[in-house]
């Protein structure tokens, strides 16, 4: 496969499960802890965990928050942006996917080209639809997809962007200073769909350590962190032809530490470090993987990747300045 259809699929699903996390902490974010307190929507404090936890900033932006979290041009990462950057890399590789993800993808573009042009607000209205779009088109992904390079690709982009965006809805209760512990945990559970899972396996009221617990290292759970590196290092094998006891590459051999990091230490990790400080760490393993995974597959060159991390931060940030 050629490097540039395969950084098409990656970043089409990407970017796809990119809006659809940010659509969840947006909603969650909006009718449960917004709603808690006396203070009003539009309020830059209430919305300024998201703002951390995404890595998003607006101070030269005259937009609200909500706007520019959901439907901001000058944001590279809102919403809507992200459905389009979705789109264009989808339409560059329509012979690679099915007649159906291409129709979902292009609807949606279209349906909020339409709710953009009525100006500022409906940002519940958006992030339903993105929501619900984004699970009709991983449906047509597993059912119409066939078992090949390019669907590989597709996983690979939508593991890696969910196992970074549970690590942040993970976290986000750091930044919610005065807020009732439980009740915030509880509201992240269903920001990542697990709320019902949590409750098959803890009695009582969700706590930084049962929610932590099923969010980072769950077996079964697909958003769980630990399960989506699982599927990372699986889906890189496939793709190289590997060995799953060995690496052929760097990308292989940085899936492969992480997995072994949360299956042997997870626990005692967190014990030592604190939880937002393992999260962190556990970010900074996610972006090496991306970077590496960028320079075997994506970057024109046969030359290995440093292994130093900060120049796996410049190859990371070199590909994100590319997509946008």
């Amino acid at each position: 496969m050629l490097s540039r259809v395969a950084e098409n699929l990656f970043w089409m699903s990407r970017y796809f499960e990119r809006a659809d996390n940010l659509a969840r902490l947006v909603t969650v974010h909006q009718t449960d802890l917004l709603d808690a307190t006396s203070a009003m929507a539009e309020d830059s404090y209430d919305w300024h965990p998201l703002l951390a936890v995404t890595s998003m900033g607006d101070e030269n932006s005259t937009e609200s928050v909500q706007d520019y979290m959901v439907r901001s041009q000058e944001n590279p990462d809102s919403i809507t942006n992200c459905i389009y950057q979705a789109r264009e890399n989808g339409r560059a590789v329509r012979d690679q996917i099915s007649d159906e993800m291409w129709i979902e993808l292009n609807a949606l573009w279209l349906d909020l080209k339409a709710i953009l042009k009525n100006g500022p607000g409906q940002h519940e209205k958006i992030c339903q639809m993105v929501n619900r779009s984004s699970l009709v088109f991983r449906g047509i992904v597993n059912v119409a997809q066939p078992r090949a390079e390019a669907w590989a690709f597709i996983q690979l982009g939508e593991y890696l962007e969910r196992a970074d965006k549970t690590s942040r809805v993970i976290d986000l209760p750091n930044y919610l200073r005065g807020r009732d512990e439980a009740s915030a945990w509880s509201t992240m559970l269903r920001a990542c769909s697990a709320a019902a899972e949590h409750r098959r396996h803890y009695s009582g009221e969700a706590d930084s350590t049962s929610a932590s617990t099923l969010l980072l290292f769950s077996t079964s759970f697909p958003r769980s962190v630990r399960f989506c590196v699982q599927k990372i290092d699986d889906l890189l094998h496939q793709i190289s032809g590997t060995d799953s006891s060995g690496y052929l590459n760097e990308a292989e051999r940085a899936s492969g530490s992480l997995l072994a990091r949360m299956n042997f230490s997870g626990v005692e990790e967190i014990s030592s470090l604190g939880l937002h400080d393992y999260v962190d760490s556990v970010q900074f393993n996610l972006n090496e993987i991306g970077a590496a995974i960028g320079f075997r597959y994506f970057a024109l060159t046969k030359e290995s990747p440093s292994s130093s991390a900060e120049e796996f931060f410049k190859i990371r940030m070199r590909s994100i300045q590319k997509q946008q």
